[in-house]
């Protein structure tokens, strides 16, 4: 296993906007990742930088051991694809297959006519002529076949209805799994994702909050339940994360993993403890919970 994409201190500002700060990263070949977060946290800058379509402003960027800014290397084995894809409008489909096949030395023709069978995509149908679901399946279709070293997805499964999106991913798995190489998707939603991957990255406000292993991330952290002061002496001096107080519930969510003694230590307290999901993780390290915020809906005001 080697690193096949390193970021030190990567930056990324538009005029006075920071897209990046200090993103430091070191990704492993054949990784299946996920790349989360909101709308507007830096997912597309970073993946644009990786893919060499966009220059970073300060800070180091290696991409198959090379700077990826107009480089044929790196263009060549990086595939950067998303639902929306700018693709020539009035071009049939299997031209646009024809344009992959010139660009990516590993295309599989073969492989993505298979596909647009499979999800009844006419080859002679004109790109401008998709719907939005079909478009970014095509665009799903188009970036997977080209088999690049490193493969990266922004958002793909936009439009898409549910069982074309299930059906999506386990070909994703099925053909990561049959033709090793790094795949990044990323999304704001992780609940589809978090059983394929094999590590993911939390991104919020242009800084990495978390890259690990999926199972490592899994057991990294929990929720307790119970009340306010109990939870205040269990808590002391853990890492917590959020804290939501209510007259009617209360919680935290600790990073740290559950030991013996943290489940003897809860017993105790009288305190509940639970493991979180992944995606219940990402919410609160990004500071995306609401808890606290609802309670003034039913607030009277003076």
């Amino acid at each position: 296993m080697s690193i096949v994409i390193s970021t030190e201190n990567l930056c990324k500002t538009y005029e006075d906007k920071a897209a990046l700060k200090n993103v430091n990263l070191n990704i492993n070949s054949n990784e299946l990742i996920g790349l989360i977060g909101t709308n507007g946290s830096g997912k597309t800058t970073l993946m644009k930088l990786l893919a060499g379509l966009l220059d970073k402003t300060s800070g180091a960027i290696q991409v198959l051991g090379e700077e990826p800014m107009d480089n044929l290397n790196v263009l060549e084995n990086v595939v950067y694809t998303y639902h929306d894809l700018e693709l020539p409008p009035e071009q049939p489909l299997k031209n646009i297959i024809g344009s992959y096949e010139l660009m990516y030395p590993k295309f599989d023709r073969t492989f993505a006519e298979k596909l647009m069978k499979l999800f009844n995509l006419n080859p002679k149908a004109k790109y401008k002529s998709l719907s939005q679901g079909m478009m970014s399946l095509f665009n799903f279709i188009c970036g997977l076949s080209t088999r690049a070293e490193i493969t990266m997805m922004d958002e793909p499964i936009l439009g898409m209805d549910v069982t074309v999106r299930k059906s999506a991913y386990e070909i994703l798995l099925r053909d990561y799994m049959e033709h090793s190489r790094t795949i990044i998707i990323s999304s704001h939603i992780l609940s589809e994702l978090e059983d394929i991957l094999s590590e993911l990255i939390i991104i919020n406000k242009g800084e990495v909050l978390l890259h690990d292993n999926i199972d490592n991330i899994r057991d990294s952290a929990y929720r307790v339940d119970g009340a306010e002061e109990a939870l205040n002496a269990f808590a002391s001096n853990k890492n917590i994360i959020y804290k939501s107080t209510s007259p009617l519930h209360s919680f935290m969510i600790i990073k740290e993993d559950i030991t013996e003694n943290v489940q003897t230590a809860a017993k105790n307290h009288n305190l509940s403890l639970s493991r979180i999901r992944p995606e219940e993780l990402y919410v609160y390290l990004a500071g995306n919970a609401y808890e606290e915020g609802m309670e003034c809906l039913w607030t009277e005001e003076n």
